[in-house]
């Protein structure tokens, strides 16, 4: 009897241990449920807020150009609600790649520009001095370059829908950045950041420009 009782009481204990051993997995599942749950939440969160903040600085650059009686101008202006952090630029005439101002008009002025000035006209080429990193706010832009010739500025822009702008920028977001195309008309393509291209207009030594002869 005694072996009996000593048998009904072990099977008991591995019941109740059953019983709390399940108890406690039970609890350990709802806990690693509730703080996926948190997590989840909180990511979600974070996203929805990131979303807002970039929605609030959005930034949207142009090119833009414009001839304002001898004097055709191409300027990079910010259309959007944010400031533009500009990373490069690489400006193309024809699929081809130009490493600066003056080898752009080359490319669709041809080359001598000076010798081909007619006789008792001037002309004046003005290049900004951007670089990456540089910031263009809100509403506001900066110049590409111009030009001031009676006889290049009407042939510059009679030329421009060969030219196309490639421009990569970033918001105050970090990893909010776009990349855009002048001659696309979709909207800029959201990338995780620039790449950095050394050949491209931000690289390009502004003096070594305006001291060349073109």
């Amino acid at each position: 009897m005694k072996g009996g009782n000593d048998s009904g009481d072990g099977g008991r204990q591995i019941a109740s241990l059953a019983r709390g051993v399940r108890l406690d997995l039970v609890i350990a599942v709802c806990a690693l449920l509730v703080s996926s749950l948190a997590t989840a939440a909180s990511w979600w969160q974070t996203r929805v807020i990131q979303q807002q903040l970039s929605a609030q600085v959005w930034p949207y650059l142009e090119v833009d150009e414009t001839i304002e009686s001898d004097t055709v101008r191409v300027t990079l202006a910010n259309n959007g609600l944010g400031p533009a952090i500009v990373r490069s630029i690489v400006v193309s005439v024809d699929g081809k790649a130009q490493t600066g101002t003056l080898d752009y008009l080359h490319a669709i002025l041809g080359p001598h520009i000076l010798k081909r000035v007619p006789k008792g006209q001037h002309i004046a080429l003005g290049i900004d001095a951007m670089s990456a990193g540089s910031v263009i706010r809100a509403g506001d832009s900066l110049p590409f370059f111009s030009l001031t010739s009676r006889h290049f500025a009407p042939l510059v822009l009679r030329a421009y829908s060969r030219s196309e702008f490639h421009t990569c920028y970033c918001a105050i977001v970090p990893g909010t950045c776009w990349q855009q195309d002048s001659n696309s008309a979709g909207d800029p393509e959201p990338v995780s950041s620039c790449p950095e291209i050394a050949g491209d207009f931000m690289h390009q030594p502004v003096n070594d420009e305006l001291t060349s002869v073109f």
